[in-house]
């Protein structure tokens, strides 16, 4: 199932729903400041929270709320070798 995730504040903590669902603005107007994060498979998470009872959440009122301590239950597994490109280790050529 894929999974829209929402930034609480300056990362508080998340919000978690079905792909595409549109959040409750009196709920989320209590959070304060909510703003889209990322889009996620929960097929392809690490497997670190309790998606059993964030689904029971999502059953009951739409969506679930994760704590910032647990973002890393929110993050994707890497499907191959990541790479990444440092640009203060870049040596520039010569002109």
């Amino acid at each position: 199932m894929r999974m829209d995730i929402f930034v609480v504040g300056r990362e508080e903590g998340f919000v978690v729903a079905p792909c595409g669902t549109a959040l409750p603005d009196d709920e989320m107007a209590a959070l304060g400041e909510v703003s889209f994060g990322w889009t996620i498979d929960s097929e392809c998470v690490v497997p670190r929270l309790d998606w059993q009872g964030i689904v029971k959440d999502i059953d009951a009122r739409g969506y679930s709320i994760v704590p910032h301590g647990d973002v890393g239950g929110l993050l994707g597994l890497p499907q191959h070798g990541l790479s990444a490109f440092y640009p203060e280790l870049h040596q520039r050529c010569a002109a």
